[in-house]
This record gives structure tokens, C-alpha cells and sequence, in this order.
């Protein structure tokens, strides 16, 4: 995996066990912090939010002193799912079930070890999106069932349904045979 670091001054050697761990696993890594220990969270996080988005890197791991502000920062940023985590239950959900995609670990709260523990078990979470395991979200799903029954009389295509469910046409039918049991048109016919 690629994994961009990034810190502040409270956070750089830190930062630096946990590169060199992952880097030993075989991970690729970039750092994104600057050698200047004067670096401000808010340039590094910006930084490594823009290696995320541009998919330079896959996840992101920022260790600094004002976590809730870089979480904050982070997130303004496109494409960018950040969260503070203390234990390793979050760092595991965050991916797992909303897709977090940058590790924010406070520094002066955490331990070296406890810092490897948190960024070992969020990189190896992974996401799957609810959806794909259990159908299409139920209030799309009904909004696309009223659609049917609302629009009997009219041609119901897969582009028309999939438009309603706000989704592309092979992901909607895919999505909509796991949900209901039958294809669009199976449904439709019903």
C-alpha cells in the first residue's frame, strides 16, 4: 500500500518509527512533513490531503499536536475521510464502515506503541462499502419502487431507474437483483 506521513514538531519522530516500520513491511511510503521542525499541522495536513486526492498515496497518517484541528482541516479537502482516533476499535471502524482514509493520531497523548497499534490496524482495515454487501440503501430503493408503481404506463428502462437511485446502470442493476431478487425488468413485468 501507499501510505503518506505527515506531523508537526510534536509529532516527527513519531512519525518517523512509524515510516520506517511500514516501510520494513514492504509499504510504500512518502512523507509529506519537511525536515523544519517549525512546520505547522495546517501546511503538512493540506499536504498530505493533496496526495490523497491527487492518489499519490492510498491513506494518510498525521501525527501532530492540534489532531482535531488537522481532522477538521483534512476534511475540507476533496476525496478526503479523516478522523482522530485514541484506540484501535476506531481506527479499524473509520475504515470499515466510513471509508476513512487519513489516520489522525494526537501526539501527546499517544505512546509510540499505541501510535503503532492505532496506524497497523487502520492500515489493515478495509473499507467495503455497504452497499455492495447488502443492495442498494433502502431509501433509494423505495424511491425507485414508487418511481415503478407511479410510472407503470410509461417505458421504464434501466437509465431511467438507475437515474432515480442516483447510481450508474450496471452498479443499479447489480445492486437491485442482490436487493429485491429479480432484475429491473423481471420487477417491472411483476
Amino acid at each position: 500500500m501507499r501510505i503518506g506521513f505527515g506531523s508537526d514538531y510534536l509529532g516527527f519522530e513519531c512519525k518517523g518509527h512509524l515510516k520506517a516500520k511500514f516501510a520494513r513491511q514492504g509499504h510504500t511510503t512518502e512523507d509529506f512533513s519537511v525536515e523544519d521542525l517549525g512546520t505547522e499541522y495546517q501546511t503538512v495536513t493540506d499536504q498530505l490531503a493533496s496526495g490523497i486526492y491527487k492518489n499519490r498515496v492510498e491513506r494518510g497518517v498525521l501525527v501532530c499536536s492540534r489532531a482535531i484541528g488537522a481532522s477538521v482541516r483534512a476534511n475540507k479537502q476533496p476525496g478526503v475521510r479523516a478522523a482522530l482516533c485514541h484506540d484501535a476499535t476506531s481506527a479499524r471502524r473509520g475504515v470499515e464502515d466510513d471509508g476513512m482514509n487519513v489516520l489522525v493520531i494526537p501526539a501527546s497523548v499517544v505512546t509510540d506503541d499505541l501510535a503503532w497499534e492505532l496506524a497497523a490496524t487502520f492500515i489493515g482495515a478495509c473499507y467495503v462499502p455497504r452497499e455492495h454487501v447488502f443492495g442498494i440503501p433502502l431509501r433509494r430503493l423505495a424511491r425507485v419502487i414508487e418511481h415503478i408503481r407511479n410510472n407503470l404506463d410509461q417505458p421504464l428502462s434501466v437509465n431511467v431507474l438507475s437515474r432515480v437511485a442516483d447510481m450508474s446502470q450496471s452498479h443499479f442493476s447489480k445492486l437491485f437483483k442482490l436487493s429485491t431478487g429479480l432484475v429491473p425488468h423481471q420487477f417491472v413485468l411483476q
